[in-house]
């Protein structure tokens, strides 16, 4: 772990978010692991790629790394919270590459 030498005070987000997005900028980083909405759209806006853990998921599937279902049924018994839409989404479009 590593804490960046400044804040991007003009971030208005959570302690966690303006670090991760800090660090990013202080390192020059291209893109940032990242899922709360504003921490997304905040990092876009200085140029950072984001991806959000259900896509780091899926690309873990894509690659026989994990089984997504699975993976996000341990997810869901954290606090990581997603929209139901979303997900049941994501799962059919999981499953239907699955079936091909």
């Amino acid at each position: 772990m590593q804490a960046p030498s400044s804040l991007e005070t003009s971030l208005h987000l959570d302690a966690g978010e303006t670090e991760a997005i800090s660090l990013a900028l202080e390192l020059d980083l291209p893109g940032i692991r990242i899922d709360e909405r504003d921490g997304r759209s905040a990092a876009q806006e200085r140029g950072l790629s984001t991806l959000g853990t259900l896509a780091i998921l899926d690309l873990a599937a894509l690659r026989g790394l994990l089984d997504f279902a699975n993976a996000v049924e341990r997810l869901r018994r954290t606090n990581f919270r997603v929209a139901q839409d979303i997900l049941d989404a994501l799962l059919r479009e999981v499953r239907a590459r699955k079936a091909k």
